[in-house]
């Protein structure tokens, strides 16, 4: 009687069947819609634009099916982070796992891996990156890659302690570039438009800041005082270093021609911290 135990045993040793290729993160491609065509390495992205992100897995190890002859299985499980210059998360990580199973017309199949990124509307300049974790839960193998892609913002400067900056008076109230000269005449709308930085941020990223504003005439009397004209209290998942602040003031028709002088006065609740600044404009 003839034994059985050799065809047993090589059954078994071919239930997995290694790779002709290491495990590796390859083609990784950023673009403006999913599956687009790839943009520039250099290409710039600014806040508030949505990235497409994709790579694919090669080198992975296929197990046999026993009853179902030709048919294999994969199993892979992956994260993807994304982070900006400072090394904080844009979002949370990504993690998902791809399990299938692929026939001989699947021999030169590759998984595809994507991500979208949200670019935040107060993102910094800087290069961001893309970290793909990978691992091949049959072959017990690890790999990480990471891709980076550049974002164009404006430029807020940091502070340790609470200050504003790029204070830009406007001609209106969408208007990309400062008046040369703060010069308005009565009955104008007077425009303006800051940056508030240096706040502490509290518990998942919670930001409460508040400002107020009092103009003065030339000769130090107030023409105009709002004590709390905004308050910005948000939480977001990715920490925003600075707040955007904005005030308009409408000029009487009879408005009194001479020097005026803004008070702007910021207070960070979480703090405790204050800030004023005085900025000068002339209705003329």
């Amino acid at each position: 009687m003839k034994s059985l135990a050799p065809a047993l045993f090589l059954a078994s040793a071919c239930l997995a069947i290694a790779a002709d290729k290491p495990l590796a993160i390859v083609h990784a491609v950023f673009s403006t819609s999913e599956d687009g065509p790839p943009e520039a390495s250099d290409e710039d992205y600014f806040p508030g634009e949505t990235i497409h992100f994709s790579c694919q897995a090669e080198g992975f190890r296929k197990a046999d099916k026993p009853k179902d002859v030709g048919k294999q299985d994969v199993s892979l499980k992956f994260q993807i982070e994304v982070r900006d210059k400072n090394g904080a998360l844009l979002k949370p990580v990504q993690e998902g796992k791809i399990e299938t199973t692929v026939t001989p017309e699947d021999k030169n199949w590759m998984p595809k891996l994507r991500e979208t990124i949200s670019v935040p509307p107060l993102a910094d300049t800087g290069e961001y990156a893309v970290l793909v974790k990978l691992s091949d839960e049959l072959a017990s193998t690890n790999i990480e890659k990471s891709a980076v892609f550049h974002v164009k913002a404006r430029d807020v400067a940091a502070s340790d302690t609470l200050i504003v900056r790029n204070f830009r008076f406007l001609r209106t109230e969408d208007d990309e570039k400062p008046l040369p000269v703060a010069a308005y005449r009565p009955g104008d709308s007077v425009w303006a438009r800051f940056d508030m930085t240096g706040y502490k941020l509290g518990d998942k990223n919670q930001v409460d800041i508040e400002y107020g504003l009092t103009v003065l005439r030339e000769d130090g009397s107030v023409a105009y005082t709002e004590p709390q004209a905004a308050n910005q209290k948000t939480q977001t998942f990715y920490p925003q270093r600075y707040q955007p602040g904005v005030l308009n003031l409408n000029l009487a028709k009879d408005q009194p021609l001479g020097k005026y002088t803004i008070v702007l006065a910021v207070r960070d609740n979480l703090s405790k911290q204050t800030y004023e600044t005085r900025e000068t404009f002339s209705v003329e």
